[in-house]
């Protein structure tokens, strides 16, 4: 079992959404329109900045 922590949790996902933004298609396959990549995109952010809150906390 790999130790993750909740800062690799993020970051995962943080790229994640990043991948299926710039794509602009889940993982499923299914394509997005621009409005919902941009949601990914946007979401990416937010955790990335959470992600930078985190850091010195864990």
């Amino acid at each position: 079992m790999v130790n993750l922590t909740v800062a690799d949790a993020l970051r995962l996902a943080i790229n994640t959404l990043r991948d299926i933004a710039e794509s602009r298609k889940m993982p499923s396959g299914i394509e997005l329109d621009s409005a919902t990549a941009e949601l990914h995109a946007d979401a990416a952010d937010v955790l990335d900045e959470s992600l930078k809150q985190l850091r010195g906390h864990e």
